[in-house]
């Protein structure tokens, strides 16, 4: 059965991604035999445009009738900040897409926009009943707005903690507990892992596939996180365990780390050793726990991290 039209035409900044949008799209392509989708974007934007055209295309990754196309520039974004306003948008959409019979929009300005266009308007959920939601909602009411989320979207807005100490402080513990508490995944301690797999032992060359083997986990998990990802230790931690394992030669790992050590995580959770310390067989340095956690602290100062203090027994860190 022949669609209403021909060729619709979708455009916006998808600032972020939301089923508001999809719901947009999807009726683009209900009604036109063939789509075109222009997301645009300016540099000052809070989220990079080239990921939201990325999420885009990876959500019609399957869909042949739909083009999508990425504009950069940066032209005037209401009428009153140019004279030749429509017309620069005229030219614009018709650069991208002159067989335009219909614009599809949920947006007042699609009727004028249309007239200029000379084509049809097909207005989606002006009033946003099908869908109450915004992007501005998505960016600042971001978990209150999480069921609206796209799911290859929502790791860009996961809250990421990690949980640092020095040893025998309940790192690995509390970091499980919290994430069970607030139904999400955790990233284990990658170094323990690979510590004990090698009898207990690690080599200065260690240090590196640790880092990278702990973000490749991380990217991993995050992609199915629940609002939050709890992680424990991170680069930092790495790189001070390569100083204190090997005084000696940790110079030959040190720019790696230098070179990505920086805030990644929305907060930090500094763990005080003043709890009672456990030798499980692993430990090293617990005789060195007061003094590996005021390295650890000036570190997230030097590198302006967001970080927080927790002491007292298991039950009160929790």
């Amino acid at each position: 059965m022949k669609k209403k039209y021909n060729h619709g035409f979708v455009l916006g900044k998808f600032l972020g991604v939301h089923l508001g949008h999809k719901f947009l799209i999807d009726t683009a392509l209900e009604n036109s035999e063939n789509v075109t989708l222009l997301v645009c974007s300016m540099k000052k934007e809070p989220i990079p445009g080239e990921l939201r055209f990325n999420w885009l295309k990876e959500i019609y990754k399957e869909e042949s009738k739909l083009k999508i196309l990425h504009y950069t520039e940066d032209v005037p974004q209401y009428p009153e900040e140019h004279p030749d306003f429509w017309n620069i948008w005229v030219n614009i959409v018709k650069k991208y897409c002159p067989e335009i019979d219909c614009l599809f929009t949920s947006e007042n300005y699609g009727i004028p926009f249309s007239k200029y266009l000379g084509v049809d308007h097909y207005m989606v959920d002006l009033e946003r009943k099908t869908y109450p939601i915004s992007g501005t909602k998505i960016r600042t009411e971001t978990f209150k707005s999480w069921n609206f989320i796209p799911q290859n979207v929502k790791p860009f807005f996961v809250k990421k903690i990690a949980i640092m100490g020095p040893e025998s402080v309940g790192k690995s513990t509390l970091t499980e507990k919290l994430a069970n508490h607030y139904n999400t995944n955790f990233v284990i301690e990658y170094g323990r892992i690979v510590y004990e797999k090698n009898g207990n032992k690690v080599t200065i060359d260690d240090f590196i596939p640790i880092s990278k083997g702990r973000q490749e986990l991380e990217d991993e998990l995050i992609k199915s996180s629940n609002k939050i990802l709890f992680c424990d230790t991170e680069d930092i931690t790495t790189y001070i365990f390569s100083k204190m394992f090997f005084p000696n030669e940790y110079k030959k790992t040190e720019s790696y780390f230098l070179n990505i050590i920086k805030p990644k995580y929305d907060l930090y959770i500094l763990l005080k050793p003043d709890c009672n310390a456990v030798q499980d067989g692993t430990r090293l340095f617990l005789d060195e726990r007061i003094n590996h956690y005021k390295v650890i602290k000036s570190e997230l100062i030097k590198n302006n991290c967001k970080y927080v203090e927790i002491d007292g027994n298991w039950e009160e860190r929790f």
